[in-house]
Parts: C-alpha cells; structure tokens; sequence
C-alpha cells in the first residue's frame, strides 16, 4: 500500500503548497504594508517598492494556480461518478458525501462555495498585484492606496481562509485517496 497516491499529492499540491503558500504571503503582505508604511509625501526606496509588488504578483500567481489546479485537476476527481455496482464508495468522493445525510451539506453548501469564492480571491489578489506594481514608488507612502491594498489583500485572505476550511472539512470525510 501507498504512503500517498497521486491524487493525495495532488490535492496536497492544491491546498497545502498553492494556497497554503499564497495564504502566508497574504499574512506577510498586510505586515509589510503596516511595517513599510512612510510618512505621506515622502519617497520610499525603489527597493522596497519592487520588493512588495513582487510578493503581491507572488500572491497572485499562487492564487491562480490554486484556483486553476482546483477546477480542471482536482474537482474531476471529486465528482468522478462510480460505475454500476460498486460496494465502496471511498475513490468517489462526491457520492461518498452524498450517500449520508449528515454529510450531504459538504457537497451542497461547502463544495459550491469551493467552486465559486475562490475565483474572487484570485481576482482581489490580481487587482492588488496590478496596484502595487503600477504605484510601486508611491504605495508605501500614500495613506489611501495602502489602504486600499490592505483591504484587498485581508477580503481575498477570509475569503481564502473560508475556502481552505470547507476543504478540511470536505477532505476529512472523502478524500482524495
């Protein structure tokens, strides 16, 4: 027997690497848009400037391989259909939370919502990306544009971290194996 198998490593990939990773970014950026933060007016150094549009593309590029792994590698596997008369329902994740009423509201209310919020967030972060590239000179030191990014960067993290739970709970009771 497989320590892990591919679709374990898979789903790892997709939810402890991508958004895990963009997750701790996020938490790095609001620190560094508290922690960078110059007077208004003054000129902040280039380095720092292109230091944060770096880790806020870095966001960016985490989230959205995140979300694309999700829909078109990891949700197929998720609600693969289990041929006719099959005793176990273990390798069908879908059908095996569907089969149980206590756990059929994973599929209908957390497996919608790991479909659709996740696309938001990857567009927050994107937005903010394009923000803090383009200002990069004047961010740090412009009250309202860090403010601006602050507020995307802590929407897409709840949204994320919303999502990342309903992904716990959904690969507690079927997961990927």
């Amino acid at each position: 027997m497989l320590l892990f198998s591919d679709r374990s490593l898979l789903t790892m990939m997709h939810g402890l690497v991508l958004s895990g990773g963009a997750m701790m970014a996020m938490a790095a950026a609001v620190f560094a848009l508290y922690a960078m933060a110059w007077p208004e007016g003054t000129p902040v150094p280039a380095r720092q400037g292109r230091l944060f549009a770096g880790l806020s593309v870095t966001i960016a590029v985490l989230l959205w391989l995140s979300v694309l792994g999700g829909t078109y590698f990891v949700f197929p596997l998720y609600r693969a259909t289990p041929p006719e008369g099959v005793a176990s329902l273990a390798a069908y994740p879908r059908s095996l939370l569907l089969s149980n009423p206590n756990t059929s509201w994973l599929h209908a209310f957390a497996m919608e919502v790991k479909e659709h919020v996740p696309w938001v967030a990857a567009m927050l972060a994107t937005a903010m990306a394009f923000v803090s590239t383009r200002y990069r000179t004047t961010l740090l030191a412009n009250r309202s544009l860090r403010g601006m990014a602050t507020t995307l960067t802590l929407i897409a993290f709840a949204l994320v971290s919303v999502v990342a739970l309903l992904g716990v709970f959904v690969n507690k009771i079927a997961p990927l194996e």
